[in-house]
């Protein structure tokens, strides 16, 4: 899916950011139960791909009242996270195009 985007944008070294996917485990029933596969497949994407990384730090994000959604302060630093991320990676990936 992250190539077709940047074939669509014509950027074939755009950088990407890939968030893992986290289940906070609120709700009674199993409502990720492929997680590991996700997160099995998003590693291996990163790994494959010089301009693409791996956001992992929203195992330390906070849920809200419902298994879905996190607080607005996890949101916010999801967003410190994910512009920190591309910043490192964009500069990494610049390197592999010279």
């Amino acid at each position: 899916m992250m190539n077709l985007f940047r074939a669509a944008l014509r950027e074939d070294d755009l950088p990407v950011v890939i968030g893992k996917i986290t289940d906070s485990e609120m709700s009674e029933e199993d409502i990720m139960p492929y997680i590991h596969r996700v997160h099995l497949a998003q590693q291996l994407f990163v790994e494959s791909d010089n301009c693409a990384t791996y956001m992992s730090n929203s195992d330390t994000y906070t849920y809200g009242d419902d298994p879905w959604h996190y607080t607005s302060k996890s949101f916010i630093q999801m967003g410190k996270d994910f512009a920190l991320s591309y910043k490192q990676n964009a500069q990494t990936c610049r390197t592999f195009k010279r």
